[in-house]
């Protein structure tokens, strides 16, 4: 079964196609069907927007699709302040890697260098059986004004400020095998969402 993953974002992908090993399904991206569509990212939650995503691409390709959009909530950031939404966009710009790792820092450190925070993801499947969605409010990390200077990013240039409260590690320096093992309620759970909404309906 082929499952398009509505995005161009490389770690993205390799996260998705790693959880979804043991699954009957075969990811399909944008990028190996020569297609990017200019997508307006204008929802009220991550839902909506994950939601845009996939009936965009669905509309052009009739391939089940999945779309997913975060935002991220730190616990000792003002509101106003707080990225939600707009990670990458910061007053109306888009960062690159290094303005936002740069920007976070930054922000981290006004207030205290230290902060627990959490991301909010929706995914949206759109096939012949329906439209589907669903919002997982992610694990806690650490946020740290302190750089992983030791390992690189892998797609998500936050992992490298980004701590691990039970291993005690930055999301850089963790392997495949211990995101697995940690058992994260995100990996659960859109592996439920996709089984329960995908290959049980396509069955029906």
């Amino acid at each position: 079964m082929q499952l398009l993953y509505a995005t161009w974002n490389n770690s993205k992908i390799y996260n998705m196609k790693r959880r979804l090993k043991n699954l009957p399904i075969d990811i399909v991206t944008p990028k190996g069907l020569n297609l990017k569509l200019e997508i307006l990212e204008d929802g009220q939650s991550p839902k909506e927007n994950a939601l845009k995503k996939a009936l965009a691409y669905y509309k052009q390709t009739q391939i089940p699709t999945i779309g997913a959009d975060s935002g991220l909530y730190i616990d000792r950031v003002p509101k106003q302040k707080q990225p939600g939404l707009f990670v990458r966009r910061i007053e109306g710009k888009e960062l690159n890697d290094e303005e936002m790792i740069a920007y976070y820092t930054k922000l981290i450190d006004s207030v205290g260098g230290k902060s627990m925070a959490h991301y909010l993801t929706g995914l949206a499947i759109v096939s012949e059986s329906g439209i589907y969605t669903t919002e997982i409010q992610e694990d806690p990390f650490i946020m740290t004004s302190i750089i992983d200077r030791e390992h690189s990013h892998r797609g998500n240039p936050l992992d490298v400020i980004t701590i691990d409260p039970h291993l005690n590690k930055y999301y850089s320096a963790m392997s495949d095998d211990e995101f697995i093992k940690n058992g994260y309620l995100f990996e659960k759970q859109c592996l439920s969402f996709i089984q329960e909404t995908l290959i049980l309906k396509e069955k029906l």
